[in-house]
Order: structure tokens, then C-alpha cells, then sequence
């Protein structure tokens, strides 16, 4: 999937997109208590790592604590979110 084709679905959702960094995409919606990020694949227009967190989650490299779930497409992670 592409990062407009992503950004579309979200919007359709209900969701807000915030890019935090380039390559790097935060959504987030008032109804939920959940944030679905992803990535752009390298200089590529693709998606890849699809996460579902809870909002006040954060991940942690340190610990190696992972803050949410992964999820196979955007369709799923916004299943999951709602």
C-alpha cells in the first residue's frame, strides 16, 4: 500500500495523520485511546511496520519492550484501534 492510499483510509476513518519526522506517520482519532503509526519503506512511496499503540504508550529499545501490536494492513490496524 502507499503512503496516499493509507492516508486516505485513515482520513475515511476518522482519524488525524501527522507525519513526526520525515518517512514517519502517527494517526490518531478523539474516539480512541489508540495511535496507529507506520513508515514509508526507504525512499520508496510502499508502507511497512504498521503498529497499533495505545496513545500514552511508548516503545522502550532498552528494555526491548515493544508498546503495541503489529498489524499486516492499515484495514487491520484500524480494526484493531477502534
Amino acid at each position: 500500500m502507499t503512503t496516499t492510499n493509507a492516508a486516505k483510509k485513515l482520513t475515511k476513518a476518522g482519524f488525524t495523520l501527522k507525519e513526526t519526522r520525515p518517512g514517519s506517520y502517527h494517526a490518531y482519532s478523539p474516539s480512541t485511546a489508540y495511535v496507529i503509526e507506520y513508515f514509508r519503506n526507504g525512499s520508496s512511496d510502499s508502507i511497512t511496520c504498521i503498529c497499533v499503540r495505545r496513545f500514552d504508550d511508548k516503545h522502550d529499545s532498552q528494555s526491548d519492550y515493544c508498546a503495541g501490536v503489529w498489524a499486516d494492513t492499515i484495514t487491520r490496524a484500524i480494526k484493531l484501534a477502534a
